[in-house]
């Protein structure tokens, strides 16, 4: 995008994020040529013929896939753009240092909220179709991000929480266990070939039941 504007003659955009913390992994880390704050706008003006168009980005902080994960909200067209932290059709890993599972499940409770308070209908994630639902609320007992984005976002946090439960079970049948004795069990429904990845989130929440003081390696 820097190259196509600069031979167009317009100004350069900056690159703009959050660096990431020590934690990211060597080859992932980020510099921005300018940081983004939680909560700030980020207001796009440009014209069509004589109109004059503008757009409003939020900037969401949603730590959970790496610590510096960052998620924006179109605020005029209640559109969300989750990047990795909500995909469709596969769930994110959460590789710990620098990912997290208890950030990440806060991140999703913060996004539901702000999709109540814009009326969200549609979340862009960065893999996979659009996520939402025209149809929801058609009977007129919600409005679409009451089917769409915020069923999306209960659904994968609901998710979450059931592979938590299996990943317990799985220490307490074997408290002696390593991850690659545990991931046999709390992921038999994912093939083999993926649970290479998969120990990388059972470690994320395996770091969670021993917060939530569950459990003690």
């Amino acid at each position: 995008l820097q190259a196509l504007c600069e031979a167009a003659g317009l100004d350069r955009p900056p690159i703009l994020g959050l660096p990431s913390l020590p934690t990211a992994r060597e080859n992932s880390h980020f510099v921005p040529e300018r940081a983004l704050a939680d909560g700030e706008h980020l207001v796009l003006k440009g014209q069509s013929g004589e109109t004059t168009l503008c757009h409003t980005l939020e900037v969401i902080h949603t730590p959970g896939h790496a610590a510096n994960h960052l998620c924006l909200l179109l605020i005029e067209d209640g559109l969300l753009f989750t990047g990795d932290h909500i995909l469709n059709g596969s769930t994110t890993v959460i590789d710990p240092p620098d990912g997290s599972m208890e950030a990440y499940l806060d991140s999703l409770d913060k996004l539901a909220d702000r999709c109540r308070q814009h009326g969200v209908d549609f979340i862009l994630p960065a893999h996979g179709y659009v996520l939402g639902d025209l149809k929801a609320g058609a009977d007129g007992i919600g409005g679409p991000a009451e089917g769409g984005a915020l069923a999306a976002i209960a659904h994968l946090k609901a998710h979450r929480l059931q592979r938590e439960a299996k990943v317990a079970r799985a220490m307490q049948v074997l408290p002696e266990g390593t991850l690659d004795d545990w991931v046999r069990l709390a992921y038999d429904d994912v093939p083999e070939r993926l649970w290479p990845v998969a120990k990388r989130s059972l470690m994320a929440h395996v770091e969670r039941l021993q917060s939530l003081g569950g459990f003690n390696l």
